[in-house]
């Protein structure tokens, strides 16, 4: 049995912090196979971690690679590995500010040796292989400068931890796929099982929103109006939980699109939405 990382996440109720927490624990033969210690290894001999979240429908892989540095907002391809680099694609390696996007070509034609490329993070990363991914979010747990796992209680073999707590989030309401890579000093690498999170936090401000209306609401027609607004949000919640829970992942996003439109409408949601 080899280790299987486990992570677990949640957002805070204003949608804009994530908290991270570890979840993977010490190894036990008889529960938890997969957990740190011999024989899996344990936080010790990890080299870089990360946690990276792609939505539902984007298939995580690299899409381009090179050996390669950065200088303020100048990313250098020194020497290209594979793929096409693009203008969108989240960067990753070793030292490289989780969020860094390709945001314009300078010299880089995508896939040339010693192409330029303008970053989102002014930063300095020195030579290292470097990724392009379509990822929404990127978050590094243990890199040359980052290391969560340190001073943890119980490592090298931790139970659960809090390994990020309320970091920047800004994806939207939705499905994603939650990759967990840990890299080990062996160049062993190693995922968490395929994890989908269903986020809907704005949908549920929206709904909050209505209900706090409907409660300082005193005429008739007003109550009734947002009595109708909040039920028609919780039928749309409903529906999208349903759907999410029984793997129909395009029906859940489908609804989802239809209740972003809908609070979007009414007044008072549109800013949670």
């Amino acid at each position: 049995m080899a280790l299987k990382p486990k992570i677990s996440v949640s957002l805070n109720n204003k949608c804009n912090k994530i908290t991270i927490v570890e979840e993977t624990g010490p190894f036990v033969i008889t529960s938890n196979e997969g957990g740190w210690g011999f024989p899996n290894g344990d936080t010790a001999g990890i080299a870089n971690a990360d946690v990276q979240f792609f939505n539902s429908n984007q298939t995580p892989a690299i899409l381009a690679s090179g050996t390669g540095t950065i200088s303020g907002t100048t990313f250098t391809d020194t020497t290209h590995i594979s793929g096409t680099f693009a203008i969108g694609q989240t960067l990753t390696g070793a030292g490289v500010a989780a969020g860094t996007t390709i945001t314009a070509l300078i010299t880089g034609t995508g896939a040339n040796n010693g192409g330029t490329y303008e970053i989102s993070i002014a930063q300095t990363v020195a030579s290292t292989t470097i990724s392009g991914n379509l990822i929404t979010q990127n978050y590094i747990l243990k890199d040359s400068s980052v290391d969560v796992y340190a001073g943890v209680s119980g490592a090298p073999t931790p139970g659960r931890f809090t390994a990020l707590s309320e970091v920047p989030w800004s994806g939207t309401d939705g499905i994603f796929q939650i990759v967990y890579t840990i890299e080990n000093n062996k160049g062993q690498t190693f995922t968490n099982d395929t994890q989908y999170q269903l986020f809907l936090c704005n949908l549920c401000n929206c709904k909050n929103a209505l209900i706090t209306m409907l409660i300082d609401a005193c005429d008739v027609k007003t109550v009734k109006k947002l009595k109708t607004e909040v039920d028609q949000m919780e039928i749309y919640i409903y529906g999208i939980e349903t759907a999410f829970a029984c793997g129909d992942f395009d029906t859940a996003e489908a609804i989802l699109t239809a209740a972003t439109t809908y609070c979007n409408t009414i007044k008072g949601c549109a800013s949670n939405c």
